[in-house]
């Protein structure tokens, strides 16, 4: 007879308990996003990432395994279609779950693409503190000419913002870890604040030095420490350039007073080295603005923002 009533006992005791949720399971699209996130659930559970290291956050293509991927999230974090126009469509088809569109975060700084005055371009349109998200249209290149620039999260406050956010979005998921969430974010917050302070003594010597960048993806990190970028290499985030352009800005950059021209990691090191040839203009270091070579987890987006002020000051400083 005990050991009929024991289970029974058992089983009601069981039913008695508070019900936990599940900790959200957590797809991102880039490495900086996860890194963000990985930071606000700390050791509750690891997000996955769906571009692969090495790979082009602007044009991709999805695998079996990273739709899997993105179908079985509990919860999607992405910055949105105007970083990546190729994931709006899976996001939108597949996705079952919650998304977070960190672009349509309220509160953003968010500011146009740059002008550049390497080319006598026209004026930049810079905004600030928007509550409110605009999807733009794209060319045939994917390649948002009329929007915001959709690399918000160089601008220390934004990733702030997208930090408090993140927990927020799984706090409302998963109520029960709601506190460890906000603890998380505050002191991920610190740290970003701290790295936003080691990132402009790192740069503070760099000056007006004229800068010369691969493709149009660092007007708030110029914005945010007072860089003095003078034009790009390439037209658009999904262009290479032409014969044309590259003779033209090549043509341009002593009399523009460029100091440094950079590669970008994800990108033939061929047209900065056409550039560059027989200018006095420096060639720097190859510059990772996603974090696209650097290893997934919680120290990438530190890591990232020191990686370009490294770069940056040990070019635009040399003797």
């Amino acid at each position: 007879m005990t050991s009929r009533i024991l289970p029974c006992a058992l089983g009601a005791s069981l039913f008695a308990l508070p019900a936990f949720a599940d900790v959200p399971r957590v797809t991102t699209d880039l490495p900086v996003t996860q890194s963000l996130v990985a930071q606000v659930m700390g050791d509750l559970g690891t997000p996955e990432v769906l571009l692969g290291q090495g790979a082009d956050p602007h044009h991709a293509q999805l695998r079996p395994s990273q739709a899997r991927a993105l179908s079985g999230a509990g919860l999607v974090v992405w910055v949105g279609e105007g970083l990546s126009p190729w994931l709006e469509g899976p996001v939108e088809t597949l996705a079952t779950g919650p998304v977070l569109e960190l672009a349509a975060v309220e509160g953003l700084t968010v500011q146009g693409f740059q002008a550049s005055s390497l080319l006598g371009e026209g004026e930049d349109d810079h905004g600030h503190d928007h509550d409110h998200h605009d999807h733009d249209h794209h060319d045939e290149d994917g390649h948002d000419h009329s929007g915001q620039d959709p690399h918000l999260w160089l601008a220390p406050e934004n990733a702030a913002l997208w930090l408090n956010a993140i927990a927020a979005e799984l706090s409302t998921l998963d109520p029960e870890h709601a506190d460890q969430y906000a603890a998380n974010a505050e002191t991920a917050v610190a740290g970003v604040l701290q790295t936003r302070d080691e990132v402009a003594a790192i740069l503070a010597p760099v000056g007006d030095a004229g800068l010369v960048m691969f493709h149009d993806a660092y007007g708030y990190f110029a914005s945010a420490f007072g860089l003095n970028i003078l034009g790009t290499i390439s037209e658009g985030d999904a262009t290479a350039p032409g014969a044309a352009r590259l003779t033209t800005i090549r043509a341009a950059l002593d009399g523009a007073g460029a100091v440094c021209l950079f590669p970008e990691a994800n990108h033939p090191l061929d047209f900065a080295q056409v550039v560059a040839e027989g200018s006095s203009v420096r060639l720097g270091a190859p510059l990772d603005p996603a974090g696209v070579m650097l290893e997934p987890g919680p120290a990438l987006y530190g890591d990232l923002m020191r990686g370009l002020a490294t770069a940056i000051a040990a070019c635009a400083t040399q003797g």
